[in-house]
């Protein structure tokens, strides 16, 4: 988020130097990651008045005119804009003036006549989109009056990272709460339109279909709107916090947002259909167009927001083409609503669409501000689009909803946690200037484990805070972390260094988690009965199992010794309970293996008799049916592919070797997985029919599973290697493969064959029918070829493709399809 301090001083005061305002918002946690210094400067550009215009003795469509730019002496321009005249005052640059872009002017002959500057045009500029004539300025300034005057102004931005929990950080108003809670200064709120009823009617009615998927939606009503260029000062600042200006309407409804954190919708009101908005979900083949002009096929169960004809906006995402505000629009009709985050996320990652609006309605809208956003904007309408506002508006709202409940807070374990001492008035004082509303609750003064000192009205904007640990760390980021001291009850003197087994574990977990896997906690027990149900043989090691002898509870009392049963459990459940397939999920968990070494120093003789307690990751993917290239199972190519992507994203070396010997996986569709120094540290593979019925899953279910503790987990290190600066030669096979020779075999043929000028061979085609004989399959297979000491000649690439089919003939009866 981008937060100009310009703006920002209409909300609070503070008095400090840009940096050290930065400084204490990050100790505050809103880390800020840069600072800009915002300049828009017009050097060597000036007001002028044009004296003659003529025509040009050379070209049709260029003017030859005299301008007067207060040096003294008229100078001499060649125009080429269709509005330029006599008497109009415009902006003029000089020459050697710098325009944005770094173009600077220079004294030039225009088609054999000199021209010594030019008159500009707002895109020439950036003071707007307007590019098809000159700027016609409305003033009584002197001629010679530097363009900065009017148009320049400077600016600070602070860029600050925004944590996902605080979506009121996403506006100018929210960071200003910060500032006074900070400071311990007073903030003001910008003013709004007076949203009082006057007998009038908006002309509309509302109707949410289901509340859960909009919890409040209001609709307001603005006329005789006058379509044109925002003010300068409202251009300047969304401008400096990177956006376009479009004109006066889109401006405002963009302002307030980034103002007050509420994003806003208009609706030309002369293109929609009927007198009725209804807010309701997509059904399946229904297609929009949005305000980008890209024809969209939208999944069912989107979000719309619709007329009597149909949908006129994607709900929290983008508008539609059908009702866009344009330089024609008189009526505009205003959205502010609540909707569920899920959707809008949903429909925008699916859509490919995020924007600012997204960006905030998926990280939880404000209640409270819906209205006040709206107000806002009809306000600045009212000030600068002319508009007149109608006396009634439409505000459904979920009747179920109910404001966050208030939460208690001891004084007494703020101390205790903190390692502090402060008083409940310093306690109140910082919840109150954080926007907080505090009831004192019997002996305030009272200080003690059982004592509540007060109770805290959390607002709308911070449903981050439920619990009194909440409470807890706000009081610590505005009391200042660098005043805590060292007597709390949960510090630990020193701190604690993370070993990088614990560093790879954060690494592998957000990996699996960006890729869609989502974690599971399991038990660490097992049913009796799971042995017989995988499979395994009478003498398999992994039946020993420790059972508790005196349990608190009545389910499982076997310490588990392989992680697959409760993989398959949680796969029948979410399969049960309809989750959406394929069903991607992870864990890392352990597994109790009695009479294996423990791996670890032994204290005492009695500790020998514990299990060895094996650490695993383990991936699955469930319910995934569809078939990939050459009919193999997606979710055997999305596993392996994630097993390697994984190995190579944490740089540890896992490689995928063909084959297995565990009885519950499919012997023709699994792998071992092995680690740098070539020892099994796990499988891979699709779990069998028998198992899958044995466990009563009715779909299949593929995993992998490594063992964590095996590995080393100290990612390898990254050296760099010189690219060639010679291009490759790429040439594709046709081969006949028979049946019975697998992929990974063919590949190590083509590589040892290929020779060092080989760089990269990859299957892209598996093909098996017409024109192919019985038990053989057509595979190609593009081959890339390299050297790092010239370019390649045609003979050497040759013999290299005559060597890899010489191989695979003589080794695997592979040959070309002809």
């Amino acid at each position: 988020m981008k937060i100009s301090l310009d703006w920002l001083g209409d909300f609070v005061n503070w008095n400090d130097e840009p940096e050290r305002l930065a400084e204490r918002l990050t100790a505050a946690g809103l880390n800020v990651e840069g600072i800009e210094h915002v300049r828009h400067s017009f050097p060597g550009v000036v007001v002028a008045r044009v004296l003659e215009r003529g025509k040009h003795p050379d070209a049709d469509r260029l003017s030859l005119c005299q301008v007067d730019d207060g040096s003294g002496a008229p100078v001499q321009v060649v125009c080429g804009a269709p509005n330029v005249r006599a008497g109009l005052t415009v902006l003029f640059a000089r020459v050697g003036a710098q325009l944005p872009g770094d173009f600077q002017i220079k004294k030039s002959k225009i088609r054999g006549v000199e021209s010594c500057g030019m008159i500009c045009s707002a895109t020439e500029l950036e003071l707007g989109a307007d590019g098809a004539g000159i700027i016609e300025l409305d003033t009584d300034v002197p001629s010679g009056t530097p363009a900065d005057e009017l148009y320049g102004y400077n600016d600070t931005v602070l860029e600050i990272e925004v944590t996902p929990n605080r979506p009121d950080w996403l506006s100018h108003v929210g960071v200003a709460r910060e500032v006074a809670a900070i400071y311990g200064t007073k903030m003001s709120l910008p003013p709004t339109w007076n949203a009082v009823e006057g007998g009038e009617n908006l002309g509309v009615k509302v109707r949410v279909e289901n509340y859960a998927d909009c919890g409040r939606y209001t609709a307001w009503g603005a006329r005789q709107v006058k379509i044109g260029p925002s003010p300068r000062w409202m251009q300047n600042r969304l401008r400096a916090i990177g956006q376009r200006p479009i004109n006066n309407v889109v401006d405002i409804t963009n302002y307030v947002m980034f103002e007050l954190g509420q994003p806003l919708h208009a609706f030309d009101r002369g293109q929609l259909a009927g007198n009725a908005i209804t807010v309701r979900r997509a059904s399946a083949g229904t297609s929009v167009r949005t305000l980008d002009g890209q024809e969209r096929e939208v999944e069912a169960g989107t979000l719309l927001i619709c007329d009597e004809k149909g949908p006129v906006a994607l709900a929290g995402v983008m508008g539609l083409g059908n009702s866009e505000v344009t330089g024609n629009t008189t009526e505009v009709l205003l959205e502010s609503a609540f909707f569920d985050p899920r959707l809008v996320r949903r429909a925008s990652r699916r859509l490919g669409l995020l924007s600012e609006s997204s960006y905030r309605f998926e990280r939880g809208a404000d209640w409270d501000m819906v209205e006040r956003a709206a107000v806002r904007a009809l306000h600045l309408l009212q000030e600068h689009a002319g508009a007149y506002v109608v006396r009634d508006w439409a505000d459904r709202r979920d009747p179920d909803y109910r404001p966050a409940e208030p939460v208690k807070l001891r004084v007494w374990q703020v101390n205790r946690v903190l390692g502090v001492s402060v008083t409940v008035d310093q306690v109140a004082q910082i919840l109150q200037r954080l926007g907080l509303k505090v009831q004192p609750m019997g002996n305030a003064e009272a200080i003690g484990p059982g004592a509540v000192n007060m109770m805290a009205h959390v607002p709308s904007h911070r449903r981050d805070l439920a619990l009194e640990v909440d409470l807890i760390e706000e009081i610590a980021r505005i009391h200042g972390l660098d005043q805590l001291g060292g007597r709390g009850g949960y510090r630990v003197a020193g701190g604690a260094v993370r070993r990088p087994a614990d560093k790879a574990r954060a690494r592998l977990r957000g990996w699996l988690s960006a890729c869609g896997y989502a974690e599971i906690v399991t038990s660490s027990f097992m049913e009796a009965a799971d042995h017989d149900r995988l499979g395994l043989a009478a003498g398999d090691a992994r039946r020993r199992t420790l059972a508790v002898v005196n349990p608190r509870h009545g389910g499982d009392t076997q310490l588990r010794t392989l992680m697959a049963p409760s993989a398959l459990a949680v796969a029948r459940r979410n399969l049960n309970a309809g989750v959406q397939v394929p069903v991607r999920f992870f864990q890392l968990n352990r597994v109790f293996r009695p009479g294996l070494a423990a791996g670890r120093p032994l204290r005492h003789a009695d500790e020998a008799l514990l299990p060895a307690e094996l650490e695993y990751a383990q991936l699955v993917v469930a319910g995934w049916r569809e078939t990939g290239l050459g009919g193999v199972p997606c979710d055997l190519l999305e596993l392996r592919g994630a097993v390697e992507a994984l190995a190579s994203s944490l740089r540890l070396r896992l490689t995928l070797e063909p084959g297995g010997d565990e009885s519950w996986l499919d012997a023709g569709a699994c792998w071992r997985i092995r680690d740098g120094a070539g020892r099994q540290v796990g499988v891979a593979g699709r779990v069998t029919d028998s198992v899958l019925a044995a466990f009563d899953v009715d779909a299949p279910v593929a995993l992998a599973e490594f063992r964590l503790d095996e590995l080393d987990l100290e990612p390898a290190p990254v050296r760099f290697e010189p690219f060639t600066r010679f291009p490759a030669v790429k040439r594709d096979l046709s081969l006949l493969v028979p049946g019975s020779v697998p992929y990974g075999a063919l590949h190590d043929a083509v590589t040892e064959a290929g020779g060092p000028l080989l760089e990269s061979a990859e299957l892209f085609d598996i093909y098996r029918g017409k024109g192919v004989a019985d038990g053989h399959a057509a595979y190609g297979i593009r081959l890339k070829f390299r050297s790092a000491k010239g370019s390649l000649k045609g003979e050497a690439v040759d013999a290299a493709i005559a060597r890899i089919l010489g191989a695979l003939k003589d080794r695997l009866g592979v040959v070309p399809r002809t």
